[in-house]
């Protein structure tokens, strides 16, 4: 589901910045607030495959509507599953997943959509499960970076942060905002972690 701007946004950035940019705005971050040893994880929304990369292949599912992205991410992954996904039921059992990954992903869905993903979420979740979010975000003090990401961007719906936290509070799922970082001066970025609960919510954090 990642769109291909934003995949030749990274291309170009991974040539300035030292690490890769997988690595760096992605998976180091990932690793430093989550153990996924012999943690099921669904990679919603998986592109070419990346995310794979810190994950064991018993351990990981990669979905994507794209046939031709599933394809490339098996020739390039081919120890790990990938699977095309209809856009409508995720291809997991109920209560199988132990982490779902939505990495780039929302922005390019509109509110009925994530309302409708939520519920899958739910289902193919095990008790105790996560979601682990990364987004393009506004921040109030950042017009710049919020104008270029709304005119580079293809997705349409680049969310504040209570903007995405919202539909997660609203499904009863207690948030934590983990990490806000610029990718590269002109991308603001949120990593936060959704996981369903008693009732009580996470507030939005100030910027």
């Amino acid at each position: 589901m990642v769109d291909p701007n934003y995949a030749s946004f990274s291309t170009v950035i991974s040539l300035v910045c030292p690490s890769a940019v997988a690595s760096k705005y992605i998976h180091d971050h990932i690793n430093n607030h989550f153990q996924l040893d012999d943690k099921m994880v669904l990679d919603f929304g998986a592109g070419t495959g990346a995310n794979c990369c810190i994950c064991k292949p018993d351990y990981y599912l990669g979905i994507e509507p794209d046939a031709r992205r599933v394809g490339l991410a098996q020739r390039l992954y081919p120890n790990h599953r990938f699977m095309i996904f209809d856009e409508k039921q995720i291809p997991a059992p109920d209560a199988s997943i132990d982490y779902i990954f939505v990495i780039a992903v929302l922005h390019h869905l509109d509110d009925s959509q994530i309302k409708n993903y939520l519920l899958e979420f739910e289902r193919v979740l095990k008790p105790g499960g996560k979601i682990i979010a990364i987004e393009p975000c506004l921040w109030d003090h950042t017009p710049f970076q919020n104008r270029f990401m709304n005119w580079y961007d293809d997705g349409k719906y680049i969310r504040k942060e209570e903007g995405y936290l919202n539909f997660f509070h609203e499904g009863q799922y207690h948030c934590q905002v983990l990490k806000k970082f610029t990718k590269c001066f002109v991308y603001n970025e949120i990593l936060f972690s959704a996981q369903r609960d008693d009732g009580t919510y996470a507030v939005p954090s100030q910027i």
